[in-house]
């Protein structure tokens, strides 16, 4: 298969520093925020990562802040700290100072649906006036999000709390270590329904290195390796 069997376009280059990403609970939004901050930290940018998520305790970001500072990638959650396992808006205002620093890329990593995003309210108008992108992911294993309905539902209702618009998506549809070709293939799909239908770009393509590597050519969105960094390799 080539682009034009995806029917995909050469999309131009994103210059925003500030990515938000946002979606329905359990389509890897966790996951690609800690991967794309490694893929960027490797390309040789600063990377500021701001775990937004004060709704569920599982799998969030700040988990692996001690690695992620290894690699010289700040995190930045909640004032209580990061192993903090209670669910208060306590976001720490520190994220804010990397909104304005030219040095830096953040990407923002919200929590699920409409009341995840209610933490982004506080920040809306520094990220207004410094500008972003906001990516939605779309997993097509989620049961809410499996067709173009229910995806369409969770992205008008992020994008009705946050007062902020959504600017791309984000492939991530996954079976976990077992992803295989045919899952992304049907996760990208899926997207690119949306990404008729809302005039709305397919920005990253999120799956297993080894995957990746075997995707058809010419399909719209930049390649991140997931690197399954949130989870034990029992899990």
């Amino acid at each position: 298969m080539d682009c034009e069997s995806f029917g995909a376009k050469k999309m131009p280059k994103n210059t925003s520093r500030i990515s938000v990403i946002v979606g329905h609970y359990g389509t890897g939004k966790s996951e690609m925020a800690v991967s794309l901050a490694m893929k960027k930290r490797k390309e040789g940018r600063k990377i500021a990562l701001g775990d937004l998520d004060i709704v569920n305790v599982y799998f969030r970001s700040r988990e692996k802040a001690d690695f992620l500072e290894e690699q010289d990638i700040r995190v930045v959650s909640s004032l209580l700290g990061h192993r903090s396992s209670l669910d208060l808006p306590a976001i720490s205002s520190e994220i804010r100072q990397y909104f304005f620093n030219p040095d830096y890329d953040v990407i923002l990593d919200v929590g699920g649906d409409k009341a995840g995003t209610n933490a982004l309210v506080t920040f809306r108008e520094d990220i207004l006036s410094v500008g972003y992108e906001m990516l939605f992911t779309v997993n097509a294993y989620r049961p809410q999000t499996s067709d173009l309905s229910g995806l369409q539902l969770h992205l008008e209702g992020i994008e009705y709390v946050s007062g902020l618009k959504v600017t791309g998506l984000a492939v991530t549809t996954h079976q976990l270590r077992s992803t295989t070709v045919a899952d992304v293939i049907k996760g990208y799909s899926l997207a690119k329904e949306l990404s008729l239908k809302r005039e709305i770009p397919i920005r990253y393509i999120c799956a297993l290195p080894g995957v990746l590597q075997e995707l058809p050519e010419g399909m719209e969105g930049e390649q991140v390796p997931i690197g399954m960094y949130l989870r034990e390799e029992w899990m």
